[in-house]
């Protein structure tokens, strides 16, 4: 996996008369990611495509991670993947984001378990230098899920 870059924390949104902190990284794609109380009713699609396409943004968008502390090392997370346009039941991206996030707030020198809206539980493992990640891996279950033929 490539050298996540562009770290940056406690970023400050303007949504309409709000102000959100979020959190930002690329892990080969740009990914907002934001720490929620509750991950369950988190309104993913409104609040997903609201950030995702947000000038701070513009011309790409974003990937957008809602992810909820578990305890310990652990955290559980959705995601509303630019492209798809909609909640993905897992983003390895997204994974990677988020848990390099929840590392970075929290002084955690690794791993990191994740759930995803899938069921699955992966781990990110990872080496930590001062507020640089390297040697980033993403372990976990991969399943077989769809076969098809396009004729051209």
């Amino acid at each position: 996996m490539s050298e996540p870059a562009d770290l940056r924390l406690n970023v400050s949104l303007a949504i309409g008369y709000e102000n959100r902190s979020i959190h930002l990284v690329n892990t080969g794609v740009p990914h907002v990611v934001v720490p929620v109380v509750d991950i369950e009713t988190v309104d993913v699609l409104q609040e997903g495509a609201v950030i995702r396409r947000h000038e701070m943004f513009l011309p790409k968008g974003a990937n957008v991670n809602f992810f909820e502390r578990r305890g310990g090392s652990t955290i559980a997370i959705r995601t509303y993947e630019r492209g798809v346009e909609g909640e993905t039941l897992a983003c390895g991206t997204g994974v990677v984001a988020s848990a390099l996030i929840f590392a970075a707030m929290e002084g955690i020198t690794g791993p990191v378990n994740v759930l995803v809206r899938g069921g699955s539980e992966l781990s990110v493992g990872f080496r930590r230098d001062a507020e640089r990640f390297t040697d980033v891996t993403l372990t976990g279950p991969a399943e077989f899920v769809f076969e098809g033929t396009i004729d051209l």
